[in-house]
C-alpha cells in the first residue's frame, strides 16, 4: 500500500474554521476531508506537513498523526479549498459523493418516507413517531447513535452524524451535513456543523458553515441572501473584502461561540472563535476572536475565563482540552 502525507494548509485563509483543528479536518461534505481521503486510499496518512510548529503539535494532539518537517504531499484527487465560502461552494458536490460511497444500512426504521434516493438508518438510531424523510432529491444518512425526535423532517441530501438529536418539529433542508453530538432543532439548510454544536430551539439557519462547541440561543436567526439579490461580499477576520461569487451566504463561526437569545445574524458574517454575543443590535460583521460584547458596548473576553467555560462544556462529553490546542488558544487570543 503505497504512504501518502497530507498538508495543513491555508489556514489564515479559512480563518475562524481551522483556528483549532487543521484544515483537513474541516468537515467539507458529510466527511472531513482527512476522513475522505483515508478512506479513499484505504489507509491514514503516513504523517502531515504544517509550518508552524505550535499548530503542529496541536494537529499531532488532535489525530494522532505524524508532524514531518519535510516531504512531499501526494497529489490529492479533491477540490480546493482555501476559504470559508469555498466550504459552502463544494458542500453540495462533496456531500453527494459522500452519500454515494458510504456503507449501505438496510435497517427497517418506521419513518414516512418518498422519494427514489437511499435512505441508510444505521439500527442503534431511534426514529420517533411522525418523522418524515424526503429523497426526493437526494439520499439520507443517519448514523450510530442518533436520535431523531417526534415531527421533525429530513430532506435529502443530508448527512446526520454520530450521536446526533433532531429536536421535535425540526426542518433539515437539502445540502445539510451535522457532525458528531450536535443538537440540531429548528429550520436549517445548506449548512455544516463540525460537531458538538447546539441549535436545539427554534430559529433560521443557513448556508453556513460552524465550528465545534457553538450555542445558539432561542430564537436566533441568520440571514443567508441580499435584499438586492446581489452574490455576497464576505469581510474577513483580517479586515479585507472577498468576493464570494455567490448568492447565498450566511455565516462563518468559529469555535466556542456563544450566542444569547433572539440574536440576528446578518449575511456574509464571520464570527471569530470564543466570542460571546448578547446584545440586541445585530452580530457586527466581522465579529474578532474572542469579542464579549452586550448593549453596554464590546470588550475582550478574558482569555482564562473563556478557557474555563470550554473546559467545562468538554467535560460535559468527558473530552479534555488539550495543552497543545490550550496553548494554540491562548496564543489567539494575544494576537
Amino acid at each position: 500500500m503505497t504512504q501518502w502525507n497530507i498538508q495543513d494548509n491555508a489556514n489564515d485563509s479559512m480563518a475562524p474554521l481551522c483556528d483549532l483543528r487543521a484544515t483537513f479536518e474541516q468537515r467539507t461534505g458529510g466527511l472531513t476531508t482527512l476522513e475522505r481521503l483515508t478512506k479513499r486510499r484505504g489507509s491514514s496518512p503516513a504523517g502531515f506537513l504544517c509550518s508552524d510548529a505550535t499548530r503542529a503539535e496541536m494537529i499531532a494532539e488532535r489525530t494522532g498523526l505524524r508532524h514531518i518537517s519535510d516531504g512531499t504531499v501526494t497529489s490529492h484527487d479533491h477540490p480546493e479549498i482555501n476559504s470559508p465560502w469555498d466550504v459552502l461552494s463544494h458542500l453540495p458536490q462533496l456531500l453527494v459523493e459522500d452519500l454515494k460511497e458510504a456503507e449501505q444500512y438496510t435497517h427497517a426504521h418506521g419513518a414516512t418516507t418518498f422519494g427514489e434516493h437511499r435512505i441508510d438508518v444505521h439500527p442503534t438510531v431511534t426514529i420517533c413517531p411522525n418523522v418524515t424523510m424526503d429523497a426526493s432529491v437526494g439520499a439520507i444518512r443517519i448514523e450510530e447513535g442518533a436520535t431523531v425526535r417526534p415531527g421533525a423532517v429530513l430532506c435529502g441530501p443530508c448527512w446526520i452524524g454520530k450521536h446526533v438529536t433532531i429536536v421535535d418539529n425540526a426542518c433539515i433542508k437539502a445540502n445539510t451535513s451535522i457532525g458528531p453530538w450536535c443538537k440540531i432543532g429548528g429550520e436549517v439548510g445548506g449548512t455544516i456543523f463540525q460537531a458538538y454544536t447546539n441549535k436545539s430551539h427554534d430559529g433560521h439557519l443557513g448556508d453556513s458553515v460552524i465550528g465545534e462547541w457553538v450555542n445558539f440561543g432561542a430564537g436566533t436567526v441568520n440571514s443567508n441572501l441580499l435584499n438586492t439579490y446581489a452574490d455576497v461580499i464576505v469581510k474577513g477576520l483580517d479586515g479585507k473584502r472577498h468576493r464570494t461569487n455567490n448568492q447565498f451566504v450566511g455565516c462563518f463561526v468559529g469555535d466556542h461561540v456563544k450566542f444569547a437569545i433572539g440574536t440576528r445574524i446578518m449575511t456574509g458574517s464571520i464570527v471569530g472563535t470564543g466570542s460571546m454575543l448578547a446584545s440586541s443590535m445585530p452580530v457586527p460583521t466581522p465579529t474578532p476572536r474572542f469579542s464579549w460584547i452586550t448593549d453596554a458596548g464590546t470588550r475582550k473576553y478574558a482569555v482564562d475565563k473563556c478557557i474555563t467555560v470550554a473546559k467545562t462544556v468538554m467535560a460535559r462529553r468527558s473530552l479534555e482540552l488539550g495543552s497543545a490546542s490550550e496553548s494554540v488558544f491562548r496564543r489567539l487570543a494575544n494576537e
